[in-house]
């Protein structure tokens, strides 16, 4: 059973999350988050000593759940951006909060830094998928990881396409397709010489 202080911390928690995936950090009150989560603004600070330690717990609380669910896999690389691009669409305030990280918050920094922490091991899974010849070593393994989130991310918003100068609308399972066959392609194996 939970004490009160842990359901008290998870109202934060998921108050904050909501908060700075509506407005940043820079334009979270720390007042909303502490009315949603029906605490006092001195009980949150007994749990977070500033907005940005907050964020950063938030942060970690996504970044985890998100790792957890999508698993990404030197040798299916593809399959990992589909996985990526459901959970952005199950839960849009991710792709939002990433946006907001990547706007305001600081380049990633040290060892404690839950970025740092979570990326090392899905860019060793994905040289582990170059040694094995399912990516193509040329590519950065790092700047790799960056461009197909990205591409999972932007497909999985609902902005429409443009088609022959229109406006297209394309259904969620087309633009999960393109995402996964982009990758697919950025990967791919170059042909070995005759």
């Amino acid at each position: 059973m939970r004490s009160a202080g842990e359901a008290t911390r998870e109202r934060i928690l998921a108050a904050a999350k909501e908060e700075f995936a509506r407005h940043g950090v820079a334009g979270a009150r720390i007042n909303r988050i502490a009315a949603a989560a029906r605490a006092s603004k001195d009980r949150l600070y007994a749990y977070f000593d500033s907005k940005e330690a907050l964020f950063d717990a938030v942060s970690h609380q996504w970044i985890a759940e998100t790792t957890e669910e999508t698993a990404l896999r030197g040798d299916d690389l593809p399959g990992y951006v589909g996985r990526l691009f459901d959970n952005y669409l199950a839960h849009p305030e991710n792709a939002r909060l990433q946006e907001w990280a990547d706007l305001e918050m600081p380049e990633p920094g040290g060892e404690d830094d839950v970025r740092i922490r979570t990326l090392r091991p899905k860019i060793a899974e994905i040289r582990r998928g170059q040694e094995a010849g399912f990516i193509d070593s040329s590519w950065n393994a790092g700047e790799l990881l960056l461009v197909i989130t990205d591409i999972a991310r932007t497909l999985a918003a609902s902005r429409p396409a443009l088609q022959n100068g229109r406006s297209a609308r394309r259904g969620v399972a087309e633009r999960r397709q393109t995402a996964v066959e982009a990758v697919r392609r950025l990967i791919a194996v170059p042909d070995a010489e005759p």
